[in-house]
């Protein structure tokens, strides 16, 4: 019980030190190596297994988050994988906290992001799907779920 207690602590402080981070820091240059892109490999499954792992304790962490803020959510939520797609290689990957009716949010399993700029105009689209796998032509998306929260580490 208490060594359960102990990872709930941990796991709360990684998600609070990941959003001061994650605000502190602004999106980071690109790099074009050849080296790099390994690295940039481990960090995505890296950091996809361990919010894969932890998505209860993140979800959890992130609720509590919330409720001491008097914005706590009614329906259900759920923590997944989230992953950046951006221009000039302004990728990231992370955790995304989702929301909305049970049935709907148990059949998400990633989030995806699409970055875009046209001109002085920059956009944002989240995406649920039901899928982790980019390379299948079976993703969907899920209607009547949100993203409430995100945590990236920039790839």
């Amino acid at each position: 019980m208490r060594v359960r207690s102990s990872m709930r602590n941990l796991t709360v402080l990684v998600v609070v030190w990941a959003f001061v981070l994650g605000m502190a820091m602004g999106p980071q240059p690109a790099r074009a190596q050849v080296g790099d892109t390994l690295i940039d490999l481990i960090k995505v499954f890296g950091i996809g297994w361990v919010v894969t792992q932890f998505s209860d304790e993140i979800d959890n962490a992130i609720n509590d988050l919330l409720r001491q803020r008097e914005a706590e959510i009614a329906d259900a939520t759920k923590v997944v994988p989230i992953l950046r797609v951006g221009e000039a290689g302004r990728n990231a990957v992370g955790a995304a906290q989702v929301m909305g009716p049970r049935e709907q949010v148990r059949s998400v399993q990633a989030v995806g992001e699409l970055e875009l700029s046209v001109g002085e105009l920059r956009g944002r689209a989240l995406l649920p799907v039901t899928t982790r796998s980019n390379l299948t032509s079976s993703i969907r998306g899920v209607s009547g779920v949100g993203v409430s929260s995100n945590i990236k580490f920039p790839i």
